[in-house]
């Protein structure tokens, strides 16, 4: 240990009354004099050995305290730059000219959309006999419709096909009719809410009494057509009379094949 004492005290007894007065009370840890001191740090000068003697184990002066190492500074993250705001966007260059559609109309798709429906037809109504036959169609058809839906439910397989093909037939039907009497009346008339199950005593019998409603139908759209001068009429009344024909041939068709 006195090797490591770099002053002329050399004396052994004098090194151990230092050391025991400078480690009174104290464990070996705590002392300021490092047997093994880090490398590059040295040892207590003879000034600081004589200094701790007179303090009577008080601790070193602070001059004599070795230096605790500077902790490296921490680098400050670099400073992000801020990320270039995207310029506005021209706006698309809308149409020009007479369609251009004009500034401050509503959407077309919005809240009140379908609040501008025709109103619906109600009773009563001006006696005109030609519009009043209309609505007969449009509720010849709509029925017709039901019927064939619910005689198809009795049905299997091709003949069930058909008979729905009919109802669809029927139902295309009923919408050409009603059309044509809003463009009459400004008036619209759609009855589902009148229809009602259909009397099916048997399939067979169904088939018989559809193929004379039909037959009837035909008739009612030819007379039709002389209320009118029409152009369009007499050809729509032309084309459903031309289809009931065909419906009586079809369901000719499935009686033939039944029997």
């Amino acid at each position: 240990m006195e090797n490591m004492i770099p002053c002329p005290i050399q004396d052994q007894e004098v090194f151990q009354r230092v050391w025991q007065r400078v480690m009174a009370g104290r464990s070996e840890e705590d002392s300021p004099v490092q047997p093994n001191p880090p490398v590059g740090s040295g040892d207590l000068s003879c000034a600081c050995l004589d200094a701790l003697l007179r303090q009577e184990g008080g601790g070193l002066p602070p001059a004599c305290r070795p230096e605790e190492p500077t902790p490296p500074m921490e680098q400050e993250p670099p400073m992000e730059e801020p990320a270039p705001e995207p310029e506005p966007e021209e706006p698309a260059p809308g149409p020009e000219g007479p369609c251009a559609p004009a500034e401050g109309l509503p959407p077309a798709e919005g809240a009140h959309r379908g609040s501008d429906l025709p109103r619906l037809w109600e009773e009563p109504q001006p006696a005109d006999d030609r519009t009043a036959r209309l609505r007969r169609h449009v509720m010849d058809a709509l029925e017709g419709w039901q019927f064939y839906r619910h005689l198809a439910r009795r049905a299997r397989g091709a003949d069930a096909r058909m008979l729905n093909n009919l109802a669809g037939e029927l139902h295309k039907h009923a919408r050409k009719l009603s059309a044509a009497y809003f463009l009459l009346t400004g008036l619209r008339y759609w009855p589902t809410e009148l229809l009602g199950a259909p009397a099916i005593p048997s399939y067979w019998g169904a088939l018989r009494q559809r193929h004379q409603a039909e037959q009837r139908q035909e008739s009612a759209f030819r007379l039709a057509a002389d209320d009118w001068e029409d152009q369009e009429l007499l050809a729509m009344y032309g084309e459903l009379a031309d289809a009931c024909q065909g419906r009586c041939r079809q369901l000719r068709a499935l009686l033939e094949q039944g029997m």
